[in-house]
């Protein structure tokens, strides 16, 4: 996390304490105290601490830049070290006054290097507040990437569990497709077999057809000796009802049996009609068709046995 900027306040209250010390503030004391800041903004705020009431009150112009005040010696040997400080204090005065010239070319000179090193500090400074910015947005994005792995790990987990229950539920449906192929391996055979007995089925169909319009063939033939044998029965009853008048009271009974024998005709003769008309379904009652031939091979026989009693001896 970036460190806060530095305020104005808080480089009064460290030139507040230097002074109080004895020190007279400085811009590179300030820093080394505070530890941040850049050194054009230390001097700045310093500066506007020297012309505060405040610096006045402290008379921070007059400490000495460096404080060795001997207050740790004993109070015998106290007036010679005051003696010693007074003649010590004289003597550097006087060099002093003799330096301070050539420290004011030398001040001007290193003016411009002390002003291109506050540029240089602020750089740098503004480069570390950067770096300190960019610093705070990496631990952001890293906290950030933590709980996106630690999601990540999470959701793998998860992941994994489905995995697994896929992989059973997969090698389940393998399993299924398995008895399914072979379901469908049987089902074909069975779809083949199926299929060859359509085929005879469909041959003895044919077969079946072909006999039964042979046989229909056959029952036409039938019905026309039928019809012959009818018109010739009819040709015998014209006959017979000659003979009858002629033989009136012998053939009374042949008479009743004759025209019995019409009913029956009439109605063999309507059967046949409708035995044609069921004979062009015979596909669909071919059962039905058999049953009327054999009950009209029946009345034919009856039909035959009448005309040969009919028949004159």
């Amino acid at each position: 996390m970036a460190a806060p900027k530095l305020t104005e306040e808080e480089v009064h209250a460290a030139c507040v304490e230097l002074a109080a010390q004895g020190e007279r503030p400085r811009a590179i004391s300030l820093h080394e105290k505070l530890g941040r800041g850049s050194l054009s903004t230390i001097t700045k705020y310093l500066n506007s601490w020297n012309a505060s009431d405040e610096a006045q009150a402290l008379k921070a112009d007059a400490l000495p830049t460096v404080v060795r005040l001997p207050d740790e010696l004993s109070k015998d040997g106290e007036d010679l070290l005051k003696r010693m400080w007074n003649t010590a204090k004289g003597i550097a005065d006087a060099e002093l006054e003799i330096q301070r010239e050539a420290l004011k070319q030398a001040e001007q000179a290193n003016q411009l290097k002390v002003e291109e090193a506050f540029k240089f500090s602020d750089a740098q400074a503004m480069k570390i507040d950067r770096l300190e910015d960019e610093l705070a947005e990496l631990q952001a994005e890293l906290a950030e990437e933590q709980g996106a792995h630690v999601q990540a790990v999470a959701k793998l987990n998860e992941a994994e569990k489905v995995n697994v229950g896929l992989s059973k539920d997969n090698d389940r449906l393998q399993h299924d497709i398995a008895e399914l192929k072979k379901q469908l391996a049987a089902l074909e055979e069975a779809n083949k077999a199926a299929g060859q007995e359509k085929q005879e089925l469909q041959k003895q169909h044919a077969a079946a057809i072909k006999q039964k319009d042979a046989e229909i063939r056959t029952l036409d033939m039938q019905v026309h000796k039928l019809q012959t044998s009818l018109d010739a029965a009819a040709g015998s009853n014209e006959q017979l009802k000659t003979d009858i008048k002629a033989k009136d009271s012998d053939l009374s009974k042949r008479t009743v049996e004759i025209e019995t024998l019409t009913v029956r005709y009439e109605a063999a003769n309507a059967e046949l009609k409708t035995a044609k008309a069921d004979l062009k379904t015979a596909n669909k009652a071919v059962s039905d068709a058999e049953k009327q031939v054999a009950k009209l091979e029946g009345q034919l026989e009856v039909y035959v046995n009448l005309e040969k009693k009919a028949k004159p001896e």
